[in-house]
């Protein structure tokens, strides 16, 4: 098992990720695989959702980079978690190559649910030292507005974003992934057929808009499995999500 070695990106307890190193020597050609966990933005729920796919991705050859972030009731909202992803991925230019010397040039992205929402978005963001050579997003909330635009609120959004739809649309798309294309990177959406919390219908808007845009985007629903699938290792959408994030091509 892959040791864990804690870094901080900023003085708040809740600023820092946990680096796991694969068994071979780390090189310029090891990818980095950073790791967004989800939980809807919720301070109730924390980086532990990601420690077993960390510990995996490891385990298979890469450097993981499993990050916390400032939440909902863990002292943030929306532009604290915005500066946190950013500045989070921006450590792998940074600290983390005091531990793994890797490439900045293969910087891999995966988020699970909200986090595949702030992976995507994140790879629309074009201020950082590290660009993503990939994102991958698990049942991702990847269009913040249409809820709101139907008059249906959604209210872990609206604690995210501290706002109504209908009070700030434009609060709504720029913190939509969906808004946000062309993003110039690769995208893959994997989403279970079965999920409620966040139906596949995200995932396939997303993909149809980003290649509309000219991206590279690539959805695969996978039948029978649910939102939570991700989280479990004997699942379809586990091995599917390590296939996407460590596979040579994306595909």
């Amino acid at each position: 098992m892959s040791a864990r070695i804690k870094i901080a990106y900023g003085d708040h307890a809740e600023q820092f990720g946990h680096l796991y190193l694969p068994p071979e020597p780390v090189d310029a050609s090891t990818p980095v695989v950073v790791v967004i966990h989800g939980g809807f933005w919720s301070g109730q729920y924390g980086s532990n959702l990601g420690t077993q796919f960390a510990r995996a991705v490891a385990a298979a050859g890469a450097v993981a980079w499993n990050i916390e972030y400032r939440r909902v009731g863990a002292g943030g909202h929306w532009p604290e978690m915005q500066s946190d992803v950013t500045a989070a991925l921006d450590v792998v230019a940074g600290e983390l190559q005091h531990h793994a010397p890797a490439g900045i040039d293969d910087v891999r992205v995966i988020g699970h649910s909200a986090g595949g929402h702030l992976a995507v978005w994140l790879g629309g963001e074009t201020s950082t030292t590290v660009r993503p050579s990939r994102i991958v997003s698990q049942a991702g909330v990847l269009d913040l507005e249409p809820r709101g635009a139907s008059g249906r609120t959604n209210p872990a959004v609206e604690a995210l974003l501290q706002a109504r739809y209908e009070d700030d649309p434009a609060l709504y798309r720029s913190a939509s992934p969906a808004a946000r294309v062309p993003i110039g990177i690769p995208t893959i959406c994997l989403h279970g057929s079965e999920d409620v919390q966040v139906p596949a219908a995200q995932s396939e808007r997303y993909v149809e808009t980003a290649r509309a845009a000219g991206d590279d985007a690539q959805l695969t629903v996978v039948p029978g499995e649910d939102h939570f699938a991700f989280l479990n290792p004997d699942s379809r959408c586990w091995a599917l999500s390590l296939d996407a994030v460590l596979g040579g091509s994306g595909e």
